[in-house]
C-alpha cells in the first residue's frame, strides 16, 4: 500500500511541477514589477525632461519658421507695394503670375492656371485685378484672352 501511495504521490507532483513552475515565474515577474514601480518616478521625470526638451526645440523651429514667413511677407509687400489689402498667398499668387507672363510672355487664363496648380476662374480674376491695376494688359485673340506684362 506504502509503494502504491508513493507512486500516486509521485504523479502527482509530476503533473503540478509545470505549475510550480509557472508560479515561480509568475512571483519573479511580481518581485520585477514592484521594482519598477520603485524606480518609476526617475524614469518618469527623465520622460518628461526629454518631451520639455523636445517641446522647446519645436517651439525654436515654429518661431523659425514664423520669421521666415514673415521676412518673406515683408519681401512681397517691398515688391508689391500696392498691393496692402491682399492676403500672403493672393500675394504669392501674383507673383508667381508675373515671373510666368515674365517668362513665357502670352498666356491665357487656362494656361496658367495649369502652369501654377490654380482654377481657371481664380486665375482669371487675378488677372483682371492685376490689368486694373495696370500690371498686365489683356487683348483677345478671337475667343481667347492673352496676358502679358506692360513694360
Amino acid at each position: 500500500m506504502l509503494r502504491f501511495r508513493a507512486g500516486k504521490e509521485d504523479e502527482r507532483k509530476e503533473k503540478l511541477k509545470p505549475l510550480l513552475i509557472l508560479k515561480g515565474n509568475l512571483q519573479k515577474e511580481k518581485i520585477r514589477f514592484h521594482e519598477t514601480i520603485e524606480e518609476s518616478p526617475n524614469w518618469l521625470e527623465q520622460k518628461m525632461e526629454d518631451l520639455l526638451f523636445k517641446m522647446a526645440e519645436m517651439d525654436k523651429k515654429i518661431e523659425a519658421l514664423r520669421h521666415d514667413r514673415m521676412k518673406e511677407f515683408v519681401e512681397m509687400r517691398e515688391f508689391n507695394p500696392n498691393e496692402t489689402s491682399d492676403s500672403i498667398r493672393k500675394i504669392k499668387m501674383k507673383t508667381m503670375i508675373k515671373s510666368l507672363l515674365g517668362e513665357h510672355d502670352k498666356l491665357t487664363a487656362s494656361e496658367l492656371s495649369k502652369l501654377i496648380n490654380l482654377s481657371r476662374t481664380r486665375c482669371s480674376e487675378y488677372l483682371k485685378e492685376m490689368e486694373r491695376k495696370g500690371l498686365v494688359m489683356g487683348t483677345n485673340v478671337r475667343r481667347q484672352r492673352f496676358y502679358e506684362l506692360v513694360k
